[in-house]
């Protein structure tokens, strides 16, 4: 399960709804022609990212996703990863050139979950005042399947 950052007004608009793909020349064909994205910063040029980059060589597809929104100390939305793909396409089109290059789909989008980080934190085991700083895993240790059936991920 991956806990997933959504603050940035570009990231949050390509989650909104699905976006038109249909443009990217080199769109694989796992790609659907219109989705819901998100995106992990990793373009070398802009920053280190190395924590970025390591989380990146462990997302799977159909990870469970859990997005949050810091600015609302809030979980707000669910999902699965989809496809992936390492694009300048999505950055320089919808993200205004941002970092983030390595971008995948998100499947079975839900908004429905309005959630306090104590909630979440209680349901995983963490302490009380945990909360996540950018794209962060919660570990295999954690009884992930508690928030699994009780939101339906």
């Amino acid at each position: 399960m991956w806990l997933v950052p959504v603050d940035e007004p570009s990231f949050q608009w390509t989650l909104a709804g699905p976006i038109d793909l249909s443009d990217w020349d080199s769109r694989p064909a796992s790609f659907p022609e219109r989705a819901r994205v998100w995106g992990v910063r990793t373009d070398p040029e802009q920053g280190s990212w190395e924590r970025n980059r390591r989380n990146l060589e462990r997302i799977e597809r159909g990870d469970p996703l859990l997005i949050y929104r810091n600015s609302e100390s809030r979980y707000i939305a669910t999902g699965h990863v989809g496809p992936m793909a390492h694009t300048e396409h999505v950055r320089d089109k919808y993200w205004d050139g941002g970092p983030a290059l390595d971008t995948y789909v998100v499947d079975g989008y839900h908004d429905s979950i309005d959630l306090e980080p104590e909630t979440v934190n209680r349901l995983l085991g963490f302490e009380g005042s945990f909360w996540p700083q950018g794209l962060w895993r919660v570990s295999d240790d954690r009884p992930t399947e508690r928030i699994i059936r009780k939101f339906d991920i």
